[in-house]
């Protein structure tokens, strides 16, 4: 979940236990001022049927609705946090920083780098391997997917990788 949709899903659960904080206490004031003014003539129910209708509807769409209803009841059922969405895109972070290791030779600069080439190739296969199952993610093979990626896009928005590059593409004496 995204941190936008997260703070919008936080709202939603305030809004909903606020609302049915409201109804429970006013509706036990109402309860209480009928039994003690007029207990023979019982009105407090209606008020409390026309609310817990609106109440109702407001639980209704703020925990079984709504767009994502069906991913989030997927997630909740099977335990799996990492959406189709999330692994395209760290497949999406792997390539590109593939093509970007590849396309020099790292070895005569840099042979630390090969490791990370490596790491990265193994996140890519483990990534393939998610979106051909279709099952549940790893939350620690994907935290370390995102660890290994992180790392390495910290290193090519680098100087240090701006130097290396440079020095790749100068041409030997």
């Amino acid at each position: 979940m995204k941190q936008e949709q997260a703070k919008k899903r936080i709202q939603e659960l305030r809004e909903f236990y606020s609302h049915l904080v409201s109804y429970v206490s006013v509706n036990v004031f109402l309860i209480a001022l009928n039994l003690y003014t007029n207990p023979g003539n019982i009105w407090f129910i209606y008020p409390l049927f026309g609310w817990g209708i609106g109440i109702s509807c407001h639980a209704f769409t703020v925990f079984f609705s709504g767009a994502k209803w069906e991913e989030r009841k997927m997630q909740e059922l099977t335990g799996w946090t990492t959406t189709q969405e999330e692994i395209d895109r760290l497949s999406e972070r792997t390539d590109t920083l593939i093509s970007i290791l590849s396309s020099v030779d790292w070895k005569a600069i840099d042979p630390e780098l090969l490791q990370s080439k490596d790491n990265l190739l193994k996140a890519q296969s483990k990534i393939d391997a998610l979106k051909a199952s279709g099952e549940a993610a790893n939350d620690a093979n994907k935290d370390e997917v995102i660890r290994e990626l992180e790392k390495l896009e910290a290193f090519v928005t680098s100087s240090k990788f701006d130097y290396y590059d440079q020095a790749a593409q100068t041409p030997k004496a």
